[in-house]
């Protein structure tokens, strides 16, 4: 055993920077790829499909659509493509100013009724709702967005790919790992671990990659945290419209979570807290902002658009 693994060793150490290079091109690419092809790749993760055919994009959601567009200034030559999704969000992908462009999804729900019809079933984490129940009818509720609500939401999106954040997201994990390994090699010199036994090395790289993984966790979700509330502040100072829609906008998604952990029970109090955020999956790691977060930093710019003085 120690001979492969001695050999392992002396390829690492003979090839460890077109390694560490090659590692650092694979992450990001693996980061970035569906961005780079979002045309099939949104459609078959997301693509509303009723009684078995995909559905097409309504004609008042492509107006919608343009009119989110024209309100951003999007120039003409950026590149979209918008199509209906059975979630309960927008959801977007892609870089607009590259050929492949940039893709939307647009929630069928925006239709006001097309998956809310209480004849019509819906399951949600596997679950039946229920639209005659207390709960059922309160998320019912909360799907039923406003226009000005609605332009928040798909704007955000927009926002979002025409920013290029989508790139930035993808650095932490290259950066990590090649600091990571920059300061690795460099503890192990000073500590002349390379003179010293391979189990010891062994151990300290270990640790290394612990204390690299973990900065990784961190650095990503700050900066996704950060990128959330620029996006919201960005979208929300379009005009006080904006502002309003994006207030309605977080208080439906609250008060659907709230209604989802109701119908849900006991699986649902585990994925929602009581207020409305979702509860997070790792003890160390908060993944995004909390909706009561978000909620408040875009009830700010409304306040500050409706009292211009004060601000």
């Amino acid at each position: 055993m120690a001979g492969p693994l001695w050999r392992a060793a002396a390829f690492v150490q003979r090839h460890r920077t077109g390694l560490l290079v090659g590692s650092c091109a694979g992450l990001f690419g693996a980061h970035i790829s569906y961005h780079l092809v979002p045309d099939p790749v949104m459609q078959w993760l997301y693509q509303y499909w009723p009684q078995g055919q995909p559905a097409p994009l309504s004609p008042e959601l492509q107006g919608l659509f343009q009119e989110v567009l024209q309100d951003i200034g999007v120039p003409s030559g950026h590149s979209y493509k918008a199509f209906t999704t059975f979630t309960f969000q927008p959801v977007s992908a892609g870089f607009p100013r590259l050929p492949a462009g940039a893709v939307v999804g647009i929630p069928a729900t925006f239709l006001g009724g097309m998956l809310i019809n209480t004849d019509h079933p819906v399951v949600v984490h596997g679950h039946r709702v229920n639209w005659q129940s207390p709960a059922g009818a309160r998320l019912r509720d909360s799907l039923t967005l406003s226009h000005d609500a609605q332009k928040f939401a798909l704007a955000k999106e927009v926002v979002y790919v025409e920013s290029g954040a989508a790139a930035l997201q993808a650095l932490p994990a290259p950066a990590c790992l090649a600091g990571t390994w920059a300061l690795g090699v460099g503890a192990k010199h000073a500590l002349g671990l390379y003179g010293g036994p391979m189990n010891l090395r062994a151990a300290f790289n270990l640790l290394a990659a612990v204390a690299g993984f973990v900065a990784y966790a961190l650095s990503a979700d700050s900066l996704t945290h950060a990128l959330e509330a620029w996006l919201d502040r960005r979208t929300a100072a379009l005009s006080a419209a904006y502002a309003r829609g994006g207030v309605e906008f977080y208080e439906k998604i609250l008060s659907g979570n709230v209604a989802l952990r109701s119908l849900l029970g006991g699986p649902g109090e585990k994925l929602y807290t009581p207020s409305g955020n979702i509860v997070p999956r790792h003890w160390f790691r908060i993944k995004h902002l909390p909706y009561t977060t978000r909620w408040d930093c875009v009830l700010q710019v409304w306040r500050a658009a409706l009292n211009p003085r004060r601000s």
